[in-house]
């Protein structure tokens, strides 16, 4: 790609639906890597509101007693499904070991997609809130699409079939069940646990404030996360946004250079075997897909 834009005119010529999985990849893996995982990772704060799902990670331990793996293999699953194509025989290998892992827990079909939501909106609008440009409608219809059909594959009911569904979806379910309950707090700061074990040991005191400045009012009292200072919050988002209009002059992501995920917790390298839940992974040496 030649110039910053030049990605974005290659992408006005595909079609959303059709070529959906092409253009997700460009967006997540060229064009918005850092936003998109944040804003996964801030999905993922969105689900545990539910204290059906806060509730069941509680129970489970894995976030408490696995946290860094946990995550690693939340964002891994994603990436091992799209970046090989959801219906490639890889993409679809994910896709069954994902669904037996799930098999064993009590997952409502509201769950799912309240999950399908949070992880399809939050994304998006941390790219529009935080990257160097918004989204094109073209790039949000084929991130929604490429959704939809992941939650096809997983055998998820009563899809919406737009962007405004999956928000009506989110904004009912919010609502309808979602409230504040103890294991959502407990689950919440066992999350951000993990990502202080990202920064270095003098900054980690400072990691829970930054994360609650970015998490939306009502998200975050239902986490039962303290409001942080109104300035300081201001701060923090607007040195985001900064960083978003900088990247604007920065030269794109090469075309050999996609993002490639380093996960804390395969530190040579992963296979599918892996990934799930300590009880289930894999023991064999890792090697990197």
């Amino acid at each position: 790609m030649k110039g910053r834009y030049s990605r974005l005119r290659y992408i006005q010529t595909l079609d959303p639906e059709r070529d959906c999985e092409q253009i997700a990849n460009l967006v997540t893996l060229y064009e918005f890597p850092f936003e998109y995982r944040f804003g996964f990772a801030f999905g993922i704060l969105t689900d545990c509101t539910f204290p059906s799902v806060s509730g069941e990670f509680s129970r489970t331990g894995q976030i408490r007693d696995h946290g860094q793996k946990r995550y690693d293999d939340g964002m891994l699953f994603e990436y091992e499904m799209k970046h090989h194509g959801l219906d490639s025989p890889h993409g679809r290998a994910t896709i069954r070991k994902l669904n037996r892992i799930h098999s064993h827990y009590p997952i409502s079909n509201d769950d799912y997609l309240a999950t399908l939501a949070s992880h399809t909106l939050t994304p998006i609008r941390w790219i529009n809130t935080y990257g160097w440009r918004p989204l094109s409608d073209h790039e949000t219809r084929a991130l929604v699409a490429v959704n939809q059909r992941m939650g096809h594959l997983m055998g998820i009911k009563n899809m919406p079939h737009d962007l405004q569904g999956l928000s009506d979806v989110l904004t009912t379910a919010l609502r309808e069940r979602a409230r504040y309950h103890p294991t959502n707090r407990d689950v919440a700061h066992q999350i951000i646990r993990v990502v202080q074990g990202w920064w270095p040991r003098a900054l980690r005191r400072y990691v829970p404030v930054v994360v609650a400045a970015l998490i939306d009012p009502e998200i975050r009292a239902l986490l039962g996360l303290p409001e942080p200072p109104p300035a300081f919050t201001a701060a923090v988002r607007n040195t985001l946004i900064l960083r978003g209009k900088c990247i604007r002059f920065a030269p794109p992501r090469r075309d050999h250079r996609p993002y490639q995920p380093k996960p804390r917790s395969y530190p040579t390298g992963w296979t599918l075997d892996h990934l799930g839940p300590v009880s289930s992974a894999g023991k064999d040496g890792a090697v990197s897909p």
